[in-house]
């Protein structure tokens, strides 16, 4: 619990960045829980939505709650062990049934039809396919790795990472109507892949993490580039953004 709370008090600060708040004509509505929620342009989103979703950890209520709002295909990537197993108490609440229920301190609005919606990969995604080091936090409690060792680490496990393009391929998909990018500090070059590849992309959400070295500027300078190549802010939360490509 101090956990979660300690993570919502970090998601009210914002550090200062210039951005564009895109006025979207479409109705902005905030799906999952306080923390691992995310606002999105509720309006667009139907049940042929292809959804990719990097980043679960122990909180999957934003995607349980896109699979069970709008009955679309939800793919989750997660190379760490302790996200699939959450991820499997949860689909195991809801094949039982359970309407609601609390798993790992996070509650769940279920419906027993989303199992047949979510989908976990425990690849990872980066810019080139490899087996990479994955470094584990300094809290044991915590299970959120990092491949670019985010808190400079020395236990790690190895994990299977892959492009986007490959990714989607493999699924037969050649656009993407949303992409969460909560990667520990991957996002950085998974985006740089994703502009260099112009993958068709809707609606992106990103969360920004600090790095040792360009900080800031990093996150700045990562925003002008999604700017630049036509995707506009439309929602930020700390370091959390949605962006959503103008056409």
């Amino acid at each position: 619990m101090l956990t979660s709370i300690k993570k919502y008090i970090k998601k009210l600060i914002k550090p200062e960045l210039k951005f564009e708040l895109y006025k979207t004509p479409y109705r902005l509505e905030k799906l999952g829980t306080e923390y691992g929620g995310w606002i999105v342009p509720v309006d667009l989103f139907n049940e042929h939505f292809v959804c990719y979703l990097a980043g679960a950890g122990q909180d999957i209520s934003f995607d349980t709650a896109v699979a069970k709002k709008f009955h679309c295909e939800v793919f989750i990537f997660d190379p760490t062990p302790g996200a699939k197993l959450h991820f499997d108490k949860v689909m195991n609440a809801a094949a039982e049934g359970r309407s609601t229920a609390d798993i790992d301190n996070v509650q769940y609005e279920l419906d027993k039809y989303i199992v047949n919606h979510l989908h976990y990969s425990d690849v990872g995604l980066w810019h080139v396919k490899d087996v990479l080091k994955f470094f584990q936090p300094k809290d044991d409690a915590h299970i959120s790795h990092s491949i670019t060792n985010l808190q400079k680490t020395e236990k790690f496990i190895e994990v299977q990472v892959d492009t986007l393009p490959n990714i989607m391929r493999a699924n037969g998909h050649s656009r993407l109507d949303i992409l969460k990018l909560d990667i520990e500090g991957a996002e950085f070059n998974v985006i740089d892949s994703i502009l260099e590849n112009n993958i068709d992309i809707r609606i992106l959400c990103v969360e920004f993490h600090l790095q040792k070295d360009g900080g800031l500027d990093l996150i700045q300078s990562t925003i002008k580039k999604l700017e630049a190549n036509h995707f506009a802010v439309i929602a930020r939360e700390h370091l959390d953004f949605t962006f959503i490509k103008k056409r």
